[in-house]
């Protein structure tokens, strides 16, 4: 009779996949190293993945319904959408900059492993660009339709503020201490969101007049 799967186990593996992952990336990490931090032997490991690359994936997927569950938007008409678009942002930022090794692992995905050799690989990493394009589209939509955003074109404005929000994370992880100042995610959402707002919004309050800062410090 087979032994029943450990789901702690796995939870733990999962985490600990996590933090190696993120700091070793996928072809420096190992199954020792993680078996290690899970405090169990490698066999622990190959009892509830077939190898690496199941693993990686369970990781990935483990990530991708937290931050989407976390990110779950508020019934139409609930909110106007420009203050549902703010909240978006918030979430979105406030989630990665919160969970920085999840984070690390969508760069991962995206840069050691943009060509590698599964085509599912690509596809997660696709997948979810299109995820957050067509989340951010759609509050455009909305924002035109109740007048609280005006977006031309929303596909094209969902995929600028997406770049935009790439390159704040890309600059924060790259170079955390360079950028830290800057990484409010209240004050980037309502920076972010104000390029379309109509300022008919009947629910984001009022927005402050942005602080002044110092330049940049290199080191």
């Amino acid at each position: 009779m087979a032994r029943p799967r450990d789901p702690e186990l796995r939870e733990r593996l999962v985490a600990a996949a996590t933090q190696v992952f993120a700091q070793h990336g996928y072809a420096g990490a190992s199954l020792d190293a993680i078996a290690e931090r899970a405090g169990v032997t490698k066999g622990g490991v190959y009892f509830h993945f077939d190898g690496k690359e199941d693993l990686f994936f369970c990781v990935l997927d483990h990530w991708q319904k937290l931050r989407r569950r976390e990110l779950q938007m508020p019934a139409p008409g609930a909110v106007d959408a420009a203050t549902a678009l703010r909240a978006f942002l918030l979430a979105y930022l406030g989630f990665h900059f919160r969970e920085p090794a999840a984070t690390h692992l969508l760069r991962v995905l995206a840069t050691e492993l943009r060509g590698a050799f599964t085509a599912r690989l690509r596809e997660d990493d696709r997948q979810e660009q299109r995820w957050l394009r067509s989340t951010l589209r759609e509050l455009f939509v909305q924002g035109n339709a109740d007048g609280t955003l005006f977006a031309e074109d929303p596909a094209e404005a969902a995929f600028v503020l997406a770049g935009a929000v790439a390159g704040v994370l890309d600059q924060w992880h790259t170079a955390a201490g360079d950028v830290a100042p800057f990484c409010d995610a209240g004050r980037l959402a309502s920076t972010l969101a104000e390029r379309w707002a109509t300022g008919r919004s009947i629910g984001g309050g009022e927005q402050g007049a942005p602080r002044a800062r110092d330049d940049f410090e290199f080191r």
